[in-house]
């Protein structure tokens, strides 16, 4: 299973370089979390528009992504590992800790931060 960050649900929805290969990493299917949908909303509104924005997390609710809450065990465990993971921020130990909750075999992102965990990174 691959747990899919925000950059690429980002990128599949406006015109750029990895648009083709975020696209299909997402018909592909994998893991998210609410707050990669709500970072994706962000960087998709900043990159074309609202509207743009709400039409592409709809599509991704209907979709075939398991969408995992992240709720308050999620946010303590994040917060558990922020001390042996300094170089990760808050919000990437959730993406982490989602991951590994969910028996991840790699997170597809192009955040290099993802490097050097557990969990492998890889990019579509």
């Amino acid at each position: 299973m691959k747990y899919i960050d925000s950059n690429i649900f980002a990128y599949a929805f406006y015109n750029n370089e990895h648009q083709h290969a975020c696209q299909q990493a997402i018909r592909d299917g994998g893991v998210t979390n609410t707050i990669n949908l709500i970072e994706a909303f962000h960087i998709i509104e900043l990159q074309t528009s609202r509207d743009l924005a709400i039409r592409a997390i709809k599509g991704l609710l209907k979709s075939n992504i398991a969408i995992i809450d992240a709720d308050i065990n999620v946010l303590f465990e994040a917060v558990k590992k922020a001390e042996k993971y300094k170089k990760l921020k808050i919000l990437d130990l959730l993406h982490y800790v989602t991951a590994k909750s969910h028996d991840c075999n790699f997170i597809l992102s192009y955040d290099k931060d993802f490097d050097a965990l557990e969990i492998q990174r890889l990019e579509p």
